[in-house]
């Protein structure tokens, strides 16, 4: 697969159409040709476009929070690539406080 048909699949153009191809070509090469970072970017301007939309009596949900939570795990990703640490396992082993202490 070439970069491109993966951050195709990623940010699921397929079910999700929102890019052009040469869009898609210009967000790898604004990410360093990182496809991690790419989807990542990806996926914050599919949440910033992604509203609901109201039409009389029909109405469409905003998909924006799914596009989010897809975004942070292409980050964690990516984050993850740049530390050099191989394998993980996908569980965090810490975690924030809510009350921020």
């Amino acid at each position: 697969m070439t970069p491109i048909e993966i951050i195709k699949f990623n940010l699921q153009e397929r079910q999700y159409p929102y890019f052009e191809d040469n869009e898609l070509k210009i967000l790898l090469e604004n990410n360093n040709n990182n496809v991690l970072k790419a989807s990542w970017k990806g996926c914050l301007l599919k949440a910033t476009a992604d509203d609901g939309t109201n039409l009389g009596p029909l109405k469409t949900e905003s998909n924006r929070d799914y596009w989010l939570g897809l975004a942070e795990q292409y980050k964690n990703d990516y984050e993850r690539s740049l530390s050099g640490s191989g394998t993980t396992t996908g569980y965090k082993t810490s975690m924030k406080r809510v009350d921020a202490q």
